[in-house]
């Protein structure tokens, strides 16, 4: 932290007025990333304060899509809290899936059992319910201290530890997990995190009543539209006859387009042929809001000299889907192994934190490149427009299809053009 920064905080604030706490560990935010790095120090006996300028619950802005990602980060942290997840009410399991092209046509496909999310392709839920679901899980553990309403102003980060100065306290710790979001003041100030519009999407999103022609398999919906790309339209089920309806689009398509997202959103609904009709009745709940994806489809240093960034902090969202929970709550995970490590080796410097980039890349980082690849092959509307027709039309395609969500391997061949020559000539 510079100087300049320095005085700036303590002209705004008066330091000698504000409590000082040290902790070992500090997580900035409370999130899905976050809330699983605290989860796996529950039983460390580390000192962890966790960090949220909110009070929970709360809501955050999403397309509130958990994928298969979430149940294997929740297994990967215990066979319990995967059973919790699978006991927790507030959420809608999904089963299928429809695809609709540039041109109208559509392409359905249901999934068999899956390994982690058992007949489900994955859930929907509110941010506003799952988070929640997580943090509760870190209510009574003795050694972590939920800071509500505990807004991060500034930090700086030295070879003794780093000090945080918050809106009503300073945090001295001698770790920092940035898991604070799309717009992390951890990474702006650690990792000298920049917006890059290549790799950042914007997205809006209403929670929507009365939508008609919902499917009791509960499908997840994407339109690939030609005013969008590279991006999509998705209508999302909840629980309570509810949708998540929203978009996304990469910045640098929307700068250049010059698109109001939240017009074009609410003009699609009023005049799409296959859509509209569907809204004719239906009823925005508390407005269209808008929020930024910053996407994995560049590979940052995720972690420095006494920090890592976990989630959205670290770009870690999907470039095809937007997706971002369960990639969060793994890096969480890894995250806290990390710390372990670091605390039983004393050892909180930058070389021993690449442990940590490894392993969340390894894990992310071929299914972030082939998905790179796949989110300029759906802005192409002659390729979707021939996929979805191609497919569609043959069930044994659609099987083959199905099992891409599981088979990384299979999904991969995507990407080779012996999959298009098989279709060009099927």
């Amino acid at each position: 932290m510079t100087f300049k920064r320095i005085q700036f905080y303590f002209m705004s604030t008066n330091p000698s007025s504000l409590p000082v706490e040290s902790y070992d560990v500090a997580i900035v935010g409370a999130g899905p990333g976050g809330a699983m790095c605290a989860l796996g120090l529950k039983a460390s006996g580390l000192r962890v304060a966790v960090l949220d300028k909110a009070t929970f619950p709360r809501d955050k802005i999403c397309g509130d899509a958990l994928s298969g990602k979430v149940s294997e980060a929740l297994s990967m942290h215990s066979p319990d809290l995967l059973k919790d997840f699978e006991r927790f009410s507030e959420k809608l399991s999904t089963t299928a899936l429809r695809l609709v092209s540039p041109r109208g046509d559509c392409l359905e496909i249901a999934f068999t059992p899956r390994h982690y999310s058992g007949s489900a392709l994955g859930h929907i839920s509110t941010r506003l319910a799952f988070d929640n679901f997580l943090v509760e899980k870190l209510r009574g553990a003795p050694n972590i201290s939920l800071l509500k309403s505990c807004r991060l102003n500034s930090l700086s980060v030295d070879a003794t530890g780093a000090h945080l100065f918050c809106n009503n306290r300073i945090i001295k710790t001698k770790l920092v997990i940035g898991a604070d979001g799309a717009h992390s003041l951890v990474a702006k100030r650690l990792a000298n995190f920049t917006v890059d519009p290549r790799h950042y999407s914007a997205a809006v999103r209403a929670y929507i009543s009365g939508i008609r022609d919902t499917r009791p398999e509960n499908y997840v919906e994407f339109y690939i539209l030609k005013d969008i790309l590279p991006g999509y339209l998705w209508i999302f089920p909840l629980p309570n006859g509810m949708a998540n309806v929203g978009m996304g689009i990469l910045s640098s398509a929307l700068h250049k387009q010059r698109l109001n997202l939240r017009d074009k959103l609410l003009e699609i609904l009023s005049t799409h042929p296959l859509i509209a009709p569907r809204f004719k009745q239906a009823t925005i709940v508390d407005g269209v809001k808008g929020f930024g994806l910053p996407l994995g489809s560049r590979r940052f240093q995720i972690s420095g000299e006494r920090f890592m960034l976990v989630g959205d902090a670290a770009s870690l969202i999907d470039p095809l889907t937007g997706e971002g929970i369960g990639e969060a709550m793994l890096s969480g995970n890894f995250a806290a192994k990390q710390v372990l490590d670091c605390f039983e080796k004393n050892d909180f410097s930058a070389a021993a934190m690449r442990r940590y980039d490894d392993a969340v890349y390894g894990r992310l980082w071929n299914s972030f490149q082939l998905h790179s690849f796949l989110q300029k092959v759906a802005a192409t509307p002659l390729i979707m427009n021939f996929l979805v027709r191609k497919i569609s039309r043959s069930t044994a395609m659609k099987e083959f299809v199905a099992s891409m969500v599981e088979d990384f391997d299979a999904r991969k061949k995507l990407a080779s053009p012996s999959f298009y020559l098989k279709l060009l000539f099927e």
